[in-house]
């Protein structure tokens, strides 16, 4: 192995780290400006959440959401992680 290829593998595990551990910091702030902000609207009205998500359980991909454009991107997402895990497994180098 190559050091330089250790040293990106490990700076892009601590971007993972910080980007997870920033994710879970600023969305309990919004919380509570949203709850905040909940007292004076209705009680009737309900904020519309979208999302899309991918499982791969071995090489069988599984797309769910409830958004027709997430579920597009979600889709394209996993074709291209299908293409790069083949690129891989085939040892093709892209130079």
């Amino acid at each position: 192995m190559k050091p330089t290829l250790i040293f990106l593998g490990i700076i892009l595990m601590f971007i993972g780290f910080f980007i997870i551990t920033l994710g879970l910091i600023l969305p309990s702030s919004q919380i509570q400006e949203n709850q905040n902000h909940e007292k004076y609207n209705n009680e009737n009205e309900k904020s519309n959440v979208e999302y899309s998500g991918i499982i791969m359980i071995g090489p069988i991909p599984i797309v769910f959401g409830n958004s027709p454009g997430l579920i597009i991107l979600s889709i394209l997402i996993t074709i291209l992680m299908i293409v790069w895990i083949f690129l891989f497994t085939l040892g093709i180098k892209i130079k």
